[in-house]
């Protein structure tokens, strides 16, 4: 919602600069996004008169005119508008003048005609988006005056994010009201002329749900012109075209109070009759903007004797629009059911002004209060003469009457936790026009009917509470208070994994819950992986984000591409997030689980001038992996192996269930992302993992006695991996301090299908110094643990 703090000063009293008033607004409940200072985009323009008008020799499109501009002689402009005439008053553009866009006006020949300037448009001038033509102006003034503060007026522009629950801020009205109540300052009404519901008009609602209240006024002797310069220059500070008065007096009112209001030609009326009704199937319509539209029952439009004139709360019809031969019109104002605007709205993908505060649900209250602020506004700008009398059909009275919600004084005291009686309450709400009668113990509250998001006391109490100010609240040592909550051993254990990985120099990234199809083709998995049976959105923002994600690897891979077209050295990153796992049954929620995904690509180490640079490799991986796996103290309960269907990729298992996939992406993957660089990743179920197995920080004493070092090369088969054999050394070997491997030979030589690794072993005992031969016990017993159960032999 943008919003004119010139417009706003006409209700409300501001004295902040714009930043200050942003800010409190904020604080005050309406975010405002962004402080839009509108200056004037253009210099050197200035107000001209159209003296004469001949056509070019040369040119058939061009028009020679003499304009006078303030200067000592009129000024030969060479101008190609088809609407240029005789005596219009319009903007030029002089020599040495700035447009936007960066365009300079200089003295230059057109087929051989020196121009002196240019006669421009609204668009070149950056105020409107009308190019047909030239700008022609509605008001007189001395020929040259700069027209910089005239068409250019400063204004500063607020851009405030207003909640689906409050459509009473959407409306430069609505936002006054809430400034008065900040700054306790008063509020001026917008004027109005009395109308009376007096009038024998033929207006019907066949279903009172579908609109509560209608209200009609008219408008005799109607003088179409475009409006005065102040409105233009209000609605163009919100992005709005000025049309003609009459268009214009109902888009202001939108603006000023939030209320849609939608003007007909009576004339056009068949039988001078509204009828508020359901669409019969196959009627249509051709809505204003000239496009034939199809109805059904679920539609609900206006209608007169004998045709659908507008889609209620959404768009008129072209058959009464207002034109320049327009005579007599009726000025609608109603309340609509929401829902049925909403359907209307989606079926015909027409998103306007009306529909969107409808669908909010507008205020019942405010119908005629609107028609009464249109009818003194015809007769200021002398656009027609309006009746005294109007229609005004309410289906049910009781939807009129102010809620009544009662507010403990102590509730509101222990929620805040301040000391305020119950005439501080009622002063608060006050200010926000709810009319409140303070007693002891409560405060009795009628509720506006703009207010339809109260419903009951501790929505009052949010009132009270932002009123009497956030910063505030808690201020008194007596009614403070502190609320713990324990989270529990896994939340943990989560946490604890992100801030190691992120000590090991991985940043954490958020991705969409949502995915895109083509990524998952792009992965590679086969038609039966669980992973692509993925759940489709019913009503999805885009096709790029339809389906719920079942893995956080395409996001994580997009989020690698981003990164690495931006040429970043090396990448490691990793998230956290559920992802949603499809039932066999149709019905029913998919399942969710909880998993950390991880990915490595480009060089293990920035360039630096003592090491060259290195790619990760399946070994920075592994070394991830089991670092992760030892800091949750898992290390000893994990087994890896291959993937025998997918080359490349390991499994990491524990109890024989895979909690962890890991590996290099294949070439065809990456071709697919147009990614050049490896990509190395590893994707763990969290949930798979035992309880909270997260070990616990241990202090040991540094051992002062010396260290034992023993080398073994040891020959194995080819199916036999290194954490085999370090699994049992762990296990078996006394006093071992570390291991560490070294070296790794593969060659026929040692034999078909075998291998040997060498590992240091060094030893260590914190009661004394090990011997040798105690030592030699222990890799001699260690040995044999080895060949009995990996069938390894000592490399000779």
């Amino acid at each position: 919602m943008k919003v004119s703090i010139n417009w706003l000063k006409r209700y409300v009293v501001i004295e902040e600069d714009a930043l200050t008033l942003a800010k409190d607004l904020t604080m005050f409940g309406l975010n405002v996004e962004e402080v839009i200072e509108q200056q004037p985009r253009f210099k050197g323009v200035v107000f001209g008169k159209v003296l004469e008008v001949s056509r070019h020799p040369s040119a058939d499109k061009l028009s020679v005119c003499k304009v006078e501009a303030g200067g000592p002689e009129p000024l030969n402009i060479i101008c190609g508008a088809p609407n240029v005439a005789e005596g219009q008053s319009v903007p030029v553009a002089i020599h040495g003048a700035s447009l936007p866009g960066g365009l300079k006006i200089k003295r230059s020949k057109i087929r051989g005609i020196v121009s002196e300037g240019m006669i421009c448009s609204e668009v070149e001038l950056g105020i409107g988006d009308d190019s047909s033509g030239i700008m022609v102006l509605d008001f007189e003034t001395k020929p040259g005056t700069p027209l910089e503060e005239v068409l250019g007026s400063k204004d500063t522009i607020l851009d405030i994010e207003v909640t689906p629950n409050r459509p009473d801020q959407l409306s430069h009205f609505g936002v006054a009201r809430e400034i008065a109540a900040m700054y306790k300052r008063g509020l001026k009404l917008p004027e109005t002329i009395s109308l009376d519901d007096l009038s024998d008009f033929d207006l019907a609602i066949d279903d009172k749900d579908d609109c509560p209240r209608y209200t009609a006024a008219f408008i005799d002797n109607v003088n179409i012109a475009p409006s005065p310069k102040w409105m233009q220059e209000l609605l163009i500070s919100v992005g709005m075209k000025p049309i003609n008065n009459i268009v214009d007096i109902t888009n202001f009112i939108l603006m000023e109070l939030g209320q849609p209001l939608h003007a007909f030609d009576r004339d056009r009326l068949e039988g001078d009759k509204i009828r508020v009704r359901r669409a019969e199937k196959g009627e249509k319509i051709v809505t204003l903007d000239e496009v034939e539209r199809e109805l059904d029952e679920e539609i609900l439009v206006i209608a007169d004797a004998s045709k659908p004139v507008a889609i209620a709360g959404v768009m008129g019809g072209i058959d009464t629009e207002v034109t320049g031969s327009t005579k007599r019109v009726l000025l609608e104002s109603a309340l609509f059911e929401r829902r049925l605007i909403r359907r209307a709205r989606k079926k015909f993908r027409l998103e306007t002004e009306a529909s969107y505060r409808f669908e909010r649900e507008g205020d019942i209250g405010i119908t005629k209060f609107a028609l009464e602020r249109a009818a003194y506004l015809v007769r200021e700008m002398q656009a027609g003469e309006c009746d005294s009398r109007c229609r005004d059909l309410i289906t049910s009275k009781e939807s009129l009457k102010e809620r009544k919600v009662p507010l403990r004084v102590k509730q509101v005291n222990r929620l805040m936790g301040t000391h305020l009686d119950a005439n501080d309450i009622a002063e608060i709400l006050g200010r926000l026009e709810f009319k409140a009668e303070p007693s002891k113990l409560k405060v009795d509250v009628l509720v506006p009917s703009f207010r339809r998001d109260i419903d009951a006391e501790v929505d009052l109490i949010e009132e009270v509470a932002r009123v009497y100010g956030y910063e505030n609240i808690g201020k008194d040592e007596e009614k403070r208070t502190n609320i713990f909550s324990k989270r529990n051993q896994d939340e943990r254990r989560n946490e604890a994994i992100c801030d190691f990985l992120t000590m090991r120099g991985f940043a954490e990234v958020v991705t969409s819950s949502f995915v895109d199809s083509n990524d998952l083709e792009k992965l590679g998995w086969s038609s039966d992986d669980r992973r692509m049976n993925a759940l489709r959105i019913s009503n999805p923002l885009t096709e790029a984000q339809s389906l719920l994600r079942t893995s956080l690897l395409p996001g994580l891979v997009n989020v690698a591409k981003r990164n690495l077209s931006a040429e970043a050295e090396g990448l490691k990153i990793f998230e956290m997030g559920k992802v949603f796992i499809k039932k066999d049954v149709e019905d029913g929620l998919p399942d969710e689980e909880l998993h950390l995904t991880a990915l490595m690509s480009g060089n293990s180490a920035p360039l630096q001038w003592f090491e060259k640079p290195r790619k990760f490799d399946i070994y920075d991986l592994k070394g991830e992996i089991e670092s992760l796996f030892k800091f949750i103290g898992m290390n000893e309960d994990i087994t890896m192996q291959t993937h025998t269907e997918r080359p490349g990729i390991l499994r990491y298992l524990m109890d024989g269930n895979g909690i962890v996939e890991a590996g290099i992406m294949h070439r065809s993957v990456l071709k697919r992302f147009d990614l050049e660089e490896d990509i190395l990743f590893f994707d763990m179920c969290l949930d798979e993992l035992p309880k909270a197995a997260i070990s616990t920080k241990k202090f040991s004493q540094i051992i002062q006695y010396p260290s034992v070092k023993r080398d073994l090369c040891l020959v194995v088969d080819e199916g036999v991996y290194f954490e085999d054999i370090k699994r049992i050394i762990v296990q078996e070997a006394k006093h071992l301090d570390s291991i560490t491997p070294f070296d790794y030979y593969h060659d026929g030589n040692l034999g078909e299908g075998k291998k040997s690794y060498t590992v240091r072993l060094t030893f260590r005992s914190e009661k004394g110094t090990l011997e040798s031969e105690r030592v030699d016990a222990i890799i001699e017993k260690l040995l044999e643990e080895l060949r009995n159960r990996l069938h390894v032999k000592l490399r000779s």
